[in-house]
């Protein structure tokens, strides 16, 4: 899956190694009554600062417990951790990313249903989404043997809300009142955006096209799961409807030349209404950390993509973003279960919450409410919980595939390819064997 993996600069900088605490790398039992129990948790998300806070509350909970983290970027963890794992380094706890990754490693981790009664009591399903069980062990053949996280969701419009009001205008929920606000904002400031994404990244291209496909329903899960094809009449409204921004003048075709950064940075800098990203970008939604990150917006909010067709409905694609799990042959599993528990379930859910990375999956999740500065603030949250939670389709991606069909629909935008040449394209590439 594509993302965070390319998290903003301006929001997130991914460690490539990083120490909590703890120190020491042989393997060690349970502890006794009275000993320290070091458990070695590799991971690429989160960061070290962004659950620094969770671990030092887990370890004073849990004197005798202690967490050594190690961090890496995405495509590093990908390839180190399933050699790590078949030569049994010293590891205990792992992040597990929700794609081929988990299936590649699911062997080694070890069966929750046997751990997490003990650790978070024999109700601990009740606790939990149904919906993220499900889809967590869709990736593992069946079996518990990773939890949740975070979700995400993606695209959702992050906008700026001093600037709309400034315009007189509602938050735009179709694409007629968008191109009303866009018109305004064109005559006021010339120089800003409507509406600003990574254009030039191909999936970025990919994930907004099927954020129009998800307003029309299900068809990407029909698509990614029961052998649907890409070159259909859905694809079709969707590449299509998503050409109609550029066509009404709500999106520039300079959009294409902005990457992740560019795209960040003209929003940040007030320069664009409306910026489209996934839901890990919603630290935007609280002052407190904008100006930790050195943002001066006054305001922002959160909305959908405003509805294309007549019939559709405001939508994104939600699945997990993040999991975790516990290495079978630890000999620390009980420490290991305590910890995943806290973070998944306890307390530690709702700390690390505060970070607004995504949604939890602890159904009594809460938010701390101090970090929105305004009603426009935490009703964005509101939204992007409400978008994730009730998502049309899976963001269950294809990285390698993801890339072609969004470079086929820069194609069409472009005007280089026909929508029905870009979708034979697509059609012939994902029925290529290749993925």
């Amino acid at each position: 899956m594509k993302k965070k993996k390319v998290m903003s600069v301006v929001l997130a900088a991914i460690m490539t190694v990083g120490l909590l605490s703890g120190c020491g790398t042989s393997k060690e039992s349970d502890s006794k009554e009275g000993e320290q129990v070091t458990l070695n948790y590799w991971t690429w998300f989160p960061s070290t600062d962004q659950i620094e806070e969770t671990v030092k509350a887990f370890e004073k909970e849990n004197p005798d417990i202690k967490i050594n983290m190690t961090v890496m970027e995405s495509k590093a963890f990908q390839e180190k951790v399933p050699l790590a794992l078949s030569t049994e380094e010293d590891i205990d706890v792992i992040g597990v990313q929700p794609s081929a990754f988990a299936e590649e490693v699911q062997d080694y981790l070890a069966n929750l249903d046997e751990l997490m009664p003990e650790a978070a009591g024999e109700d601990w399903k009740e606790l939990y989404s149904e919906k993220c069980l499900e889809q967590g062990n869709h990736l593992t053949s069946g079996d518990t043997k990773m939890l949740v996280l975070t979700n995400s969701g993606s695209m959702i419009g992050y906008y700026n809300a001093a600037l709309l009001k400034e315009l007189g205008c509602d938050v735009p929920k179709t694409i007629e009142e968008y191109k009303v606000a866009a018109e305004k904002l064109k005559e006021k400031y010339p120089d800003k955006y409507a509406g600003v994404f990574a254009g030039k990244d191909a999936w970025v291209m990919d994930e907004m096209m099927l954020t129009v496909l998800g307003q029309q329903g299900d068809y990407y899960n029909q698509w990614r799961y029961d052998g649907a094809d890409v070159d259909s009449k859905e694809y079709k409204m969707a590449f299509e409807g998503f050409k109609k921004f550029f066509d009404e003048g709500i999106f520039t075709k300079d959009t294409l030349d902005l990457d992740y950064a560019s795209a960040t940075e003209e929003f940040t800098n007030g320069n664009a209404l409306v910026y489209y990203m996934g839901s890990w970008e919603s630290p935007l939604l609280s002052k407190q950390l904008r100006e930790k990150n050195g943002i001066e917006l006054e305001d922002v909010g959160a909305m959908a993509l405003p509805i294309v067709e007549k019939d559709g409905t405001a939508s994104v694609r939600s699945y997990i973003d993040s999991g975790i799990g516990i290495v079978d042959y630890s000999e620390k599993k009980e420490a290991a279960a305590k910890f995943v528990a806290y973070l998944t379930l306890g307390e530690g859910a709702d700390i690390f919450g505060k970070q607004l990375t995504g949604t939890s999956a602890k159904k009594e999740f809460s938010v701390d409410e101090s970090l929105f500065a305004s009603d426009t603030a935490k009703q964005g949250w509101d939204t992007v919980v409400e978008l994730i939670n009730n998502g049309t389709a899976d963001r269950n991606n294809v990285s390698g595939y993801s890339d072609i069909e969004g470079a086929e629909v820069q194609s069409y935008i472009n005007g280089t390819k026909t929508v029905d040449e870009a979708l034979k394209t697509c059609q012939k590439e994902w029925t290529s064997g290749k993925y």
